[in-house]
């Protein structure tokens, strides 16, 4: 036993195969409680809300991931492309994520002026008053305020792999948000009451964020001209594409919201709120993945097998979800309470949909790490075929309609997004690595 430990250790690959472990043990490990706490105080607000309310939650929570994605636009990948270019300089590196920062500030106004409205529409039409849906609006604010930086803060020590303070960092403001949540909600279970203990922790996590940013990266630098172009010109191929991506990939709420019962909706939102238990694994790809495929050698034959082993991966554990959610449906839906009993073929349903989400997800962002930005035509124009064709197919007014209405729209983003990953392969130059 001694011998075969001592041959292990000798192995040429041994300290990769050890980093790699406590890379992912790091991360996984915080994520498996960041989730846990999320899971916890997620389920605890479904049980305590009536199913109006929890219908006005879930579209609330909706709007403001539009309202991110609206103020983000494609910045993040461009900061994320350009700090790839000067990560080991940290005057080079606080330039691209002050220029970021500031851009994303812009976009921000917009963000709230148009997203915003349309979260009022959408509230008063599921019967919220307005000065309830005002207040709903107000209350997101501060997790919009939190969102605009943490991202962006977060790029300098993913580039350089410094991992655990920003787990710790993590966990710590969703112990915040568990200790907030449980006693506001139960007390006064309401909508802005949920958001805002959410809010406070993230706002006060942001200023460690800030501390271990500045490890690597000296962020009081002006904005550079030649960052912002750049980011702009990837901001410019994404942002259609993002605007287009808050519809289609919420479109199960918006169809109901507009034409589907208030019930169905907080049905969506309590079956979405399982699958969001899967982001664990978007966050470790994005953590520990996507950074490291950025900074990897213009080298056509390693980039070719990163990526078939990160997609191979990426379908064996999606293979492995599904079938544990289809064997136990019936013990994870009896979590959200009898509001929500015989959903268990829907739950199965939704777990497809988010697992092939996290698959198109991760290799969209593996592409957009290396700068291969899909054209906004041809990405729009594949989606929309595909929802219209899909809408004419399954009842979409109907939940177990829409869910598998939901199934076809998210394979064809992930044959989209594959194949695109391997036409931009396929046009590199065969080189060797002058590195080496």
């Amino acid at each position: 036993m001694k011998n075969k430990l001592t041959r292990l250790k000798r192995h040429p690959k041994y300290n990769n195969w050890m980093h790699w472990g406590k890379l992912i043990s790091i991360t996984g490990g915080a994520q498996v409680l960041i989730q846990i706490i999320g899971f916890g105080c997620g389920i605890f607000i479904i049980r305590n809300f009536s199913i109006a309310e929890y219908a006005i939650y879930t579209l609330a929570n909706t709007m403001l991931g539009a309202m991110n994605i609206l103020a983000d636009g494609g910045i993040v990948s461009g900061v994320i492309a350009e700090g790839g270019k000067v990560w080991q300089d940290k005057e080079k590196l606080g330039a691209v994520i002050s220029t970021g920062m500031n851009l994303r500030k812009k976009f921000a106004i917009g963000s709230i002026l148009i997203a915003g409205s349309v979260m009022i529409y959408l509230l008063m039409h599921n019967n919220a008053s307005w000065y309830y849906s005002i207040l709903i609006l107000l209350s997101l604010i501060p997790v919009f305020y939190a969102n605009l930086s943490d991202s962006l803060l977060e790029v300098a020590p993913k580039l350089h792999q410094d991992i655990k303070p920003l787990q710790k960092n993590l966990v710590m403001a969703n112990i915040g948000r568990l200790l907030l949540t449980i006693p506001s909600v139960f007390f006064i279970a309401f909508t802005p009451i949920a958001i805002i203990a959410t809010g406070i922790p993230r706002i006060i996590a942001n200023f460690k964020l800030k501390k271990i940013s500045n490890k690597f990266a000296t962020l009081n630098q002006k904005e550079d001209a030649q960052i912002k172009k750049n980011i702009l010109h990837m901001v410019r191929r994404i942002l259609p594409v993002e605007v287009y991506n808050i519809f289609s990939t919420n479109i199960t709420v918006w169809i109901l919201s507009i034409i589907g019962a208030t019930s169905s909706i907080a049905q969506v939102g309590a079956l979405f709120r399982i699958g969001a238990v899967l982001s664990l694994f978007t966050i470790v790809f994005n953590t520990i993945i996507v950074p490291r495929y950025s900074r990897l050698n213009e080298v056509k034959k390693e980039l070719q097998e990163k990526m078939i082993k990160i997609q191979l991966l990426l379908f064996s554990v999606s293979f492995v979800i599904v079938f544990f959610t289809w064997f136990f449906s019936a013990q994870i839906i009896w979590l959200l309470g009898n509001n929500y009993e015989n959903l268990d073929s829907e739950l199965v349903l939704t777990v497809i949909i988010f697992c092939l989400n996290i698959i198109s997800t991760v290799i969209y962002t593996l592409c957009r790490g290396r700068g291969w930005v899909i054209s906004p035509v041809l990405n729009i124009s594949i989606n929309l075929l595909s929802i219209v064709f899909g809408a004419f197919i399954f009842d979409i007014t109907s939940l177990k309609g829409i869910l598998i209405f939901n199934i076809v729209t998210s394979a064809v983003l992930v044959v989209m997004h594959g194949g695109y990953s391997y036409f931009r392969l396929y046009q590199l130059k065969n080189m060797e690595n002058i590195y080496e």
